[in-house]
């Protein structure tokens, strides 16, 4: 070798060289348990798709209560009767902003949560599902 190349000088370690295909079927099949908890390519997919699940239900609930809560506003000021409304000599916007909002708030939390419990529960058993084929 002459002095100026740049080939890395031999270090007298010998170096195993193997195929993937053969070291990778005399491996156990990794759980997905395993998989999720050292946050490998397929474990961050199964977590990736359990967070997705619950984005889209967290942006139902919030699309729901602005198109709701939003529109009460647009629907007294387009609709006279309404906001001269009298329910029990108190007004109608106050009833509808002050009262009837909650319970409606409460059954949309209610549904959320039975939502993102049944996406856990699908994931727990998807889980449970792969782990018991392998």
């Amino acid at each position: 070798m002459s002095a100026g190349t740049d080939e890395p000088a031999p270090t007298g370690r010998r170096v195993r060289v193997v195929n993937p295909l053969v070291e990778a079927s005399s491996r156990s099949p990794r759980s997905v348990r395993q998989e999720i908890d050292e946050s490998t390519t397929i474990g961050e997919l199964y977590v990736r798709s359990l967070v997705r699940s619950q984005l889209r239900a967290a942006l139902t609930v919030v699309a729901t209560v602005l198109l709701l809560v939003a529109s009460l506003p647009l629907v007294f000021v387009l609709v006279d009767d309404v906001t001269t409304a009298r329910l029990l000599g108190v007004p109608l916007p106050w009833l509808l902003l002050g009262v009837a909002v909650y319970p409606v708030l409460i059954v949309v939390a209610w549904l959320y949560v039975r939502q993102a419990e049944r996406a856990e529960q699908d994931f727990a058993g998807l889980v449970e599902q792969h782990d018991q084929e392998l």
